[in-house]
């Protein structure tokens, strides 16, 4: 004997959604063999479809252009305001290439003017690296000293005592010996 298949308030569901054809492709199968093998599901499922049908005429016969925009405005209305943001800028500027050029003119200035404007930064030292500083500046003057004081003594003791001075005491020598009758 066969067992009677229950229809449940889950299938009539899933019966109404292939009826409408709002279900998934697994669904339609499954329903439409269900139909087949089971005549109460093949009444149930032909009786939605009518139905589905119906709706539809009335819906097209009904439809207008100004009840269609209220329904819109009002489902724009009701949305989150940040999506309805973004949904009418996104229609703006795709809809409009005048609008998203100038869009793109205008953040590409705005960016431009921003990375142009950067202030420079001035370099900030600590008190550590100012006194280093003056520390090693001291230093470096201090062996500088040292090397000029050198190169002084070194110029004043060599060069000039036997680079100048022996050649004009050679010269006055010289000289003196002509003069005196030499």
């Amino acid at each position: 004997m066969k067992k009677q298949f229950e229809i449940d308030d889950n299938y009539i569901d899933k019966i109404i959604s292939v009826a409408y054809g709002d279900g998934s492709l697994f669904d339609k199968i499954e329903v439409h063999i269900k139909a087949y093998l089971n005549p109460q599901v093949k009444n149930i499922l032909n009786d939605y479809k009518a139905t589905a049908k119906e709706v539809r005429n009335v819906s097209k016969e009904y439809r207008s252009t100004e009840s269609l925009k209220d329904v819109r405005s009002e489902i724009d209305i009701r949305d989150n305001a940040f999506i309805s943001l973004v949904s009418s800028l996104y229609k703006v500027l795709v809809m409009k290439p005048v609008y998203s050029s100038a869009a793109l003119i205008i953040i590409l200035s705005v960016s431009t003017f921003l990375l142009l404007r950067q202030p420079k930064q001035e370099p900030t030292y600590s008190k550590e690296q100012v006194t280093l500083a003056e520390t090693q500046v001291k230093e470096s003057f201090a062996l500088v000293g040292k090397i000029l004081a050198k190169a002084q003594n070194k110029i004043t003791n060599e060069v000039i005592s036997n680079d100048v001075a022996r050649p004009i005491q050679k010269s006055t020598a010289v000289i003196n010996n002509l003069f005196n009758g030499g």
